[in-house]
């Protein structure tokens, strides 16, 4: 009797262990899969992230950028043309006492070809003329009839060689603008798009036709800026 209540008591150990063992298997089992499904699930997300890039920001890109570039270099050509008739080029100028002229009065063009200079109190306005008289720059003020306040100075015209001069000044301001290190200019811009573009396949027909239309813009607005400088070195010239 004894015996055989171990005997039961042995298969019934027996039978739970095995049953266990089982357990723990089918549970290895179904995590490995569901291991495997968030696997191929992240795979199918990446490819998916891959698949979604809009190629043509770059294109939007090269777009902005370059519009850009072409607005500040027509600025900077204005700029640079200026030349002398620049009303700034006083605000270095000292008074005879050492004050900035621009603290007693203001400068601005006058027409092209001349300055007007605005005294703030009239018992400086002789001193202001004394001043750019003595500063040697070939510039002589004259006072406005019936307004003791206001002087102005008639600019001197510019001679083939300032004109040439002034030309040369705006060549350099084109070539900054079209390829130098400057982050504006139209070759650094063009550099940055095709390297952030390396990351995906030329031989993908997309991406290789992206990269034909940003070269193609990049040679548009070349011509542009171009056009611009003949332009301005018309004007100078003229």
């Amino acid at each position: 009797m004894v015996q055989r209540q171990f005997g039961m008591l042995a298969i019934q150990s027996l039978c739970r262990s095995l049953s266990a063992r089982r357990g723990f298997q089918s549970s290895a089992q179904l995590l490995k899969k569901n291991s495997n499904n968030r696997k191929n699930g992240k795979d199918l997300k990446e490819k998916e992230e891959v698949d979604v890039v809009d190629l043509s920001q770059y294109v939007k890109q090269a777009q902005a950028e370059f519009t850009k570039t072409l607005d500040l270099h027509k600025k900077k050509l204005h700029e640079t043309r200026q030349g002398v008739a620049d009303p700034r080029m006083l605000d270095d100028l000292r008074m005879q006492d050492g004050k900035p002229l621009k603290t007693v009065a203001s400068t601005s063009m006058k027409g092209k070809n001349a300055l007007l200079v605005t005294v703030y109190d009239p018992k400086d306005t002789k001193h202001v003329v004394s001043s750019i008289l003595a500063a040697d720059l070939n510039l002589t003020p004259v006072r406005i009839p019936n307004n003791e306040q206001q002087l102005k100075i008639a600019l001197p015209p510019p001679t083939t060689e300032s004109r040439l001069k002034m030309c040369k000044s705006l060549k350099a301001v084109f070539e900054e603008y079209k390829n130098s290190s400057a982050k504006y200019s139209l070759g650094h811009i063009r550099a940055e798009i095709l390297k952030d573009m390396k990351s995906f396949s030329k031989k993908d027909d997309k991406v290789r036709k992206v990269i034909q239309d940003v070269e193609k813009i990049h040679k548009e607005y070349v011509n542009k800026l171009e056009e611009q400088l003949k332009q301005a070195e018309k004007s100078v010239m003229s």
